[in-house]
């Protein structure tokens, strides 16, 4: 982070990302209680083609945590992703299940998509997730090369069908021998993640693991 993007925090208060408070940080404690209710933080292990994966998903979608999700992803509010990264980073449990991984990955969205929203809103939190708990993030290991039809419009058989030969793995060498866990911010049927975990087994991982913001 350069100086001018250091400025505004210097400057102005930050804002809690619901209910607008200043001076309490990115989530104010009325609406850190609030989200508490929709908090799972539910750890599974799977085998997933062959892998043993381990998952862990956050929160329920639904109430306040649905709703913030929607206005960060389709109404242009990047700032959220602050607000998301506290209810994470504050969280021993699931600190330390992010800490037994050397690399985090965001899953991808297509170039223009992103250049139509403006950013990936997995890979802001990827981000700072990496720089607060010492990880590497890379978003250029990962990567979308069809514009697939949206997830969140189509049934779970349309769902594993829409996924196929969309992503693609480059750079592999970053993470062979690695253990990375992949970041998405919605789960529905598991079909964009397992697809992910596919494709990231053929760079020769040591082990995968998932971080779910909210499980729908």
């Amino acid at each position: 982070m350069n100086l001018l993007e250091k400025i505004p925090e210097y400057i102005f208060l930050p804002s809690c990302g619901v209910c607008k408070k200043l001076g309490e940080g990115y989530l104010c404690n009325k609406c850190g209680k609030d989200i508490e209710k929709y908090k799972i933080e539910l750890i599974e292990s799977e085998k997933i083609n062959g892998i043993q994966v381990e998952k862990i998903y956050l929160f329920k979608y639904l109430g306040i945590i649905r709703r913030k999700i929607i206005e960060y992803k389709f109404n242009d509010k990047p700032y959220l992703y602050k607000m998301f990264c506290k209810t994470i980073i504050e969280n021993k449990k699931t600190c330390e299940f992010i800490k037994s991984y050397d690399i985090i990955i965001p899953v991808p969205i297509y170039k223009k998509r992103k250049k139509s929203r403006g950013y990936n809103q997995s890979e802001l939190i990827s981000r700072e997730i990496a720089k607060k708990l010492n990880l590497q993030m890379f978003n250029n290991v990962l990567i979308k090369i069809s514009n697939n039809e949206m997830q969140s419009k189509l049934n779970r058989k349309q769902r594993l069908k829409n996924v196929k030969n969309v992503y693609k793995i480059i750079n592999k060498e970053k993470i062979t021998n690695k253990d990375v866990i992949i970041f998405d911010d919605i789960y529905t049927t598991g079909s964009t993640i397992n697809e992910c975990i596919s494709i990231l087994k053929k760079a020769n991982v040591n082990k995968i693991g998932v971080l779910i913001l909210a499980k729908d």
